[in-house]
């Protein structure tokens, strides 16, 4: 069934970052899940990190026998690197394995390209800094979410990541604050000024995050009523153009049934 959320196909967006540690993976993950489990969107997740990879384990994916690595190595069709999880999206993970690194990062789009008609979103969490991997993953996408934290390091690297996307015509969606406070009117106009897109939103620092990770179930799932999993329904509310449907889902009552959720 062709899908048509874009003139051709499903929304291909780049999660990117300007420097590693920013909290890109986690967004990227959470993001995904709420889009396929609250939004009923068909979903495909691509770990398009193939030298540091980090989705999978943030999705509860610990081992697979084939990867995004071997498809753009022309070793195997991406049907066979597509995995399924319990959200309903699918996860095309990179290799955790160090004897498959090498690999053409500018095959992604082709991978892309090959998908889109069949699916509403493609969510690509790219590598961070500038390079080969996060430019093949800028590349590869229609529109560009950038996530960074509110410190001058790590703005500059965000800044110079948006001109690439800025002179590649990429629709830049805006920017997340990660682990930070909401902004005021005036700081928000300083900072959309100083990086020239707008800002999606802010994440909170919250604990609960961290406690996400460590269960591989992401935060708006895990805890769906911490600060955090609230900030990341108002960014999918702003990107969808539509309300969040509900916080209770299957993660909640299955971490309940096993004594993990208070």
């Amino acid at each position: 069934m062709v899908k048509k959320n874009m003139p051709d196909g499903a929304r291909v967006i780049a999660i990117v970052s300007g420097k590693g540690g920013v909290g890109k993976t986690t967004t990227a993950a959470n993001l995904g899940v709420g889009l396929a489990w609250n939004y009923k969107e068909d979903v495909i997740l691509i770990d398009a990190n193939t030298t540091s990879s980090g989705l999978g384990l943030h999705l509860g994916k610990y081992w697979y026998e084939i990867s995004l690595n071997d498809v753009l190595n022309g070793k195997a069709h991406i049907s066979q690197a597509m995995y399924a999880h319990p959200s309903g999206a699918r996860l095309i993970p990179a290799t955790t394995h160090l004897d498959n690194l090498d690999t053409d990062p500018k095959e992604l789009k082709k991978v892309t390209k090959s998908l889109k008609p069949y699916v509403d979103y493609i969510l690509l969490d790219c590598a961070p800094t500038l390079g080969d991997e996060s430019t093949a993953g800028i590349d590869a996408a229609d529109e560009i979410i950038l996530v960074t934290n509110n410190d001058w390091p790590s703005l500059l690297e965000a800044k110079r990541t948006l001109e690439y996307a800025k002179h590649h015509k990429k629709a830049i969606l805006g920017v997340i604050l990660n682990k930070s406070p909401p902004l005021n009117d005036a700081m928000r106009e300083k900072l959309e000024a100083t990086l020239g897109v707008p800002v999606l939103g802010t994440i909170k620092n919250d604990e609960k995050v961290t406690e996400s990770i460590t269960r591989r179930v992401p935060v708006i799932h895990s805890f769906p009523y911490a600060n955090a999993a609230s900030d990341y329904v108002t960014i999918l509310e702003t990107v969808t153009g539509e309300k969040f449907y509900g916080k209770t889902s299957f993660f909640g009552k299955l971490l309940s049934r096993v004594g993990l959720k208070e």
